[in-house]
């Protein structure tokens, strides 16, 4: 079993930090880092850009931290138990202290975010659910490192449009214009528009739907927020826009999504 200890989705700092175990952790941990950062190994500095995924192995000074406000990442804290699970991890060949940049840095926070609501869910089969996951985390995480996503011509513009869609999921309610999107990185629009396919399989404006439907699901469950405001929250400007395009994706009104999913 890969146990899963503990782990976060989206913790922000909104001062600079540096996170320092001089004696290292009694257990793996897996950082998503979604902005700039640093961290040490072996003595050494090293800078972090948004999208990196870092291991740390138990035992092992743990050094990092950010120089500006703001900085965002996921986190997980997990250790294989039996000798099953120790052969699994070792044949995933995962490197440690190394910053590694996936292919699709959105689907291994997709899975973050899923973990932490188990993890802090009251689910009877929670061990066995996060075990699973963890697996296929990793799984996902070891094949992106042996299949490398950037050829040489994509690969100048990978990192920009990652960044980019790491932002969208962290702002959905921000105002985005295509136009503009394809302007700061100097490219024309059509271009854009399929390098962004190319990298992720949908396009800008469907991932932004995504994001900000994401958004509205978890408000409509955790919050007592009106639907004219949580329209408006999440980036609409008509509340009848909202609602027609949540139907749309979902199968159902906000208002029925909140009945049907409140505990």
């Amino acid at each position: 079993m890969l146990r899963v200890f503990i782990c976060g989705h989206d913790s922000h700092h909104r001062k600079p930090c540096n996170i320092f175990h001089s004696h290292g952790l009694s257990n793996y941990l897996l950082l998503l880092v979604k902005t700039d950062a640093w961290f040490f190994w072996n003595g050494e500095k090293q800078k972090v850009i948004p999208n990196t995924v870092l291991l740390f192995p138990p035992g092992i000074p743990v050094h990092y931290g950010c120089d500006l406000p703001g900085y965002n990442d996921d986190w997980i804290h997990f250790q294989p138990e039996g000798e099953n699970s120790t052969a699994y991890l070792r044949m995933l060949k995962l490197p440690y202290g190394t910053a590694v940049y996936p292919g699709d840095f959105h689907c291994l926070t997709e899975y973050a975010r899923l973990m932490a609501g188990i993890c802090f869910g009251d689910s009877e089969h929670k061990e066995e659910l996060l075990d699973h996951f963890m697996c296929i985390f990793l799984r996902t995480l070891a094949e992106d490192i042996a299949h490398p996503h950037m050829d040489s011509v994509h690969s100048r513009y990978y990192l920009e449009f990652s960044k980019l869609r790491t932002q969208i999921y962290n702002a959905p309610a921000d105002k985005r214009v295509l136009q503009q999107m394809a302007d700061s990185m100097h490219l024309s629009v059509s271009y854009f528009q399929h390098l962004y396919k190319s990298f992720f399989g949908c396009s800008c404006q469907q991932d932004l739907i995504k994001a900000r439907l994401q958004l509205a699901r978890r408000y409509l469950t955790t919050t007592e927020m009106c639907i004219a405001s949580l329209a408006e929250f999440c980036g609409y400007e008509s509340e009848v826009h909202f609602m027609r395009q949540f139907k749309k994706f979902t199968g159902v009104t906000p208002t029925q999504y909140r009945t049907a999913h409140s505990k």
